[in-house]
């Protein structure tokens, strides 16, 4: 099959030192080979009805004469931008070679649906007739339709198939999924009681004061949600501590030390008569 478009990258074109060796004449005439190999029956390789290209027939394609085409193909293969194979000579790029084997390779692979490395998995159990495979059968990967061809496979059948739910095993139940705590980060704190917050109010902080602080904690918290500040509350048991440790902050006025006493003022001084006279 004819391919359409040469893959070509300019970057590796000017990052070749041997290309960049080479002169305009001769870096032309390099391009002008790539393209005779790209549209060879051997892509990659420079042949004529799958025999190698003799030096006359490519000094004809290149429209030069045979001494000029032959220094260049010396030239070529003298800094490594060229090479010849060894069982015919053929003149080919190793880039275009290389290429052309991982094209064929991924074609082949998606004829058989995809990753090659897939087709050497194998399986315990036939998932639909539920018979027991041995460890060795090879199991043939099946292409999977894209969700577009899926979709519309579907609409024309007028009905969507679900997965039927895997069945639970004797004498087993499904476990409840854990709702998330405080060994999740970001995912919010379960919400205390009053009861919750005494006991660790007696454990962190003995005495009466804080089993009424207690009390305003959780008063405070529901009222806005369980929130600090815009985020939910992640741990309460912090909160509380923190809670405690400003409550300084918030005493009233009248149980604050009594501020000191203002500088006495100086006795006044006597009258001076003759002040104004």
């Amino acid at each position: 099959m004819k391919l359409p478009a040469l893959q070509f990258y300019p970057g590796d074109w000017h990052k070749d030192q041997g290309v960049q060796a080479l002169s305009l004449e001769e870096r032309g005439a390099w391009f002008e080979l790539l393209l005779m190999m790209h549209d060879s029956d051997e892509r990659g390789v420079l042949l004529v009805n799958g025999q190698p290209m003799s030096e006359t027939v490519t000094a004809r394609r290149l429209g030069l004469d045979n001494q000029t085409a032959n220094q260049i193909l010396t030239t070529l293969l003298t800094y490594g931008v060229a090479s010849r194979r060894e069982h015919d000579g053929a003149l080919f790029c190793r880039r275009m070679v290389k290429d052309e084997k991982l094209r064929q390779v991924r074609t082949n692979a998606g004829k058989l649906g995809g990753n090659p490395r897939l087709l050497n998995q194998t399986t315990k159990q036939n998932p639909t007739t539920g018979v027991k495979q041995n460890s060795t059968t090879r199991v043939k990967q099946i292409p999977t339709p894209s969700s577009s061809f899926t979709t519309s496979v579907n609409r024309e059948r007028g009905t969507a198939t679900a997965a039927p739910a895997p069945a639970l095993k004797s004498g087993k139940s499904a476990s409840p999924k854990k709702p998330p705590g405080n060994d999740q980060p970001g995912a919010p704190a379960p919400r205390p009681t009053l009861a919750d917050i005494q006991a660790h109010a007696a454990t962190t902080h003995p005495g009466p004061e804080a089993q009424a602080e207690a009390a305003a904690f959780l008063d405070h918290y529901q009222s806005n949600g369980w929130r600090v500040g815009k985020n939910p509350m992640t741990d309460w048991p912090a909160a509380f501590r923190q809670w405690m440790r400003r409550r300084a902050q918030f005493q009233p006025a009248g149980s604050a030390a009594a501020a000191p006493p203002a500088r006495a003022r100086t006795a006044p001084k006597p009258p001076d008569p003759t002040r104004y006279s």
